[in-house]
C-alpha cells in the first residue's frame, strides 16, 4: 500500500476549485457508503411477515438500535436513530475497511473523523437554537456567571475536537503500531535467516533435525519445553532451508501472525469500541440540546 508520511496517498487531483486531492480516504470513504446504500437496498427489500434468517437478524439489529437510541436519547428523539445508525456503521466499515492491505481506514484520517464532530456540533447548535431561541442559545455561554464564558465558548470548542481526535487517535495509533512492529520482525527475520543460512544448509539442516528430535521426545515424555523448543528449531530450520534453496528469499517469515493479530485487535475491536464510544457521545450531546416536549414535562 501506497503511504505518505504527511497524510494519506493522493491518486489523483481534479483540476476544479483550485485541485481537489483525491485519498485513499476519500476513496475508502465513498466505497464504505456504497457498500452501506447497496446492503441498505438488498436487506430492506422483500420483506415479508415470516422472515428467513438474514431478516430476522436485520430486525434484530435495528431493534436494538433503536433500544439504545430510545433508551440514551428518550422516546421523544427515536427520529435520531437512522442518524445514529449511520455513523456507528460507517466508523466500523471505515475502520474494517483498512484490514484489505491496499485501503486505507478512512477513520484513521483525522478530516473524516472531525467532519463527523463538526456535523454532530452542526446539529447541537441547530436544535438549542430552535428550542431555546438565538438569544437564549447564546446566554448559555454566560450561564452560570459572566466569567465562565471564555471557558464555555472552549468547552463548545473542545468538544467536536476531543471527539474527533479520540477517534482517529486510536484508529491511527493502531496502524502505526502494528506497521512498527511489522518493520522489526521483518528485520530481525532478515538477521536471524542470514545467520542461519551464512554456512550453507548445514546450520539449517542440523536445526530441523533437532525440531524433529525434540518433538518425538514430547510425544514420548510429554515435557512442554521440548515442544515448544521443538518447534522453534523445526520452523527456523525448514524456513532457513527453503531460503537457502531460494524459494523464500527475502521473505520476512518471522512477520507472519503477530500483526495479523494486533490489526484484529485494532482494526475490529478497537473499531467497534470507538464507534460506538462516539456514537454513544454523540446520542448524549444530541439529547442534551432537544429535551423531552413541556407537556410531556408537565405530565411527568
Amino acid at each position: 500500500m501506497n503511504v505518505n508520511v504527511t497524510g494519506p496517498y493522493i491518486y489523483f487531483n481534479i483540476p476544479i476549485f483550485g485541485g481537489i486531492d483525491i485519498t485513499q480516504t476519500t476513496v475508502s470513504s465513498l466505497l464504505v457508503a456504497i457498500i452501506l446504500c447497496t446492503a441498505s437496498v438488498l436487506l430492506g427489500r422483500n420483506l415479508k411477515k415470516r422472515p428467513g434468517g438474514v431478516q430476522v437478524l436485520v430486525e434484530k439489529g435495528v431493534t436494538m438500535l433503536n433500544n439504545m437510541v430510545v433508551e440514551t436519547m428518550g422516546a421523544h428523539n427515536a427520529h435520531w436513530t437512522p442518524f445514529i445508525g449511520t455513523i456507528f456503521l460507517s466508523s466500523i466499515c471505515g475502520s474494517l475497511i483498512g484490514m484489505t492491505g491496499f485501503l486505507r481506514s478512512s477513520t484513521a484520517d483525522l478530516s473524516c473523523t472531525l467532519v463527523w464532530a463538526l456535523m454532530v456540533t452542526a446539529i447541537i447548535w441547530y436544535n438549542s437554537i430552535r428550542h431555546n431561541g438565538f438569544l437564549g442559545w447564546l446566554k448559555g455561554f454566560t450561564e452560570p456567571i459572566v466569567v465562565m464564558t471564555p471557558m464555555n465558548i472552549i468547552s463548545e470548542i473542545a468538544q467536536p475536537v476531543s471527539m474527533a481526535f479520540r477517534h482517529f487517535g486510536n484508529v491511527a495509533g493502531g496502524g502505526v503500531i502494528t506497521s512498527i512492529l511489522y518493520l522489526a520482525l521483518s528485520m530481525v527475520s532478515s538477521l536471524i535467516l542470514s545467520l542461519i543460512t551464512a554456512s550453507g544448509w548445514a546450520v539449517s539442516v542440523i536445526m530441523l533435525v533437532l525440531g524433529v528430535g525434540l518433538f518425538f521426545l514430547w510425544r514420548k515424555k510429554g515435557r512442554k519445553t521440548a515442544l515448544v523448543f521443538g518447534i522453534v528449531s523445526g520452523v527456523l530450520g525448514l524456513f532457513g532451508l527453503l531460503q537457502a534453496t531460494g524459494i523464500l528469499s527475502g521473505v520476512p517469515v518471522l512477520a507472519f501472525g503477530i500483526p495479523a493479530v494486533l490489526s484484529c485487535y485494532f482494526d475490529l475491536f478497537s473499531g467497534f469500541v470507538q464507534a460506538y464510544v462516539f456514537s454513544l457521545l454523540s446520542m448524549v450531546y444530541i439529547s442534551n440540546a432537544c429535551p423531552p416536549p413541556a407537556d410531556s414535562q408537565a405530565d411527568n
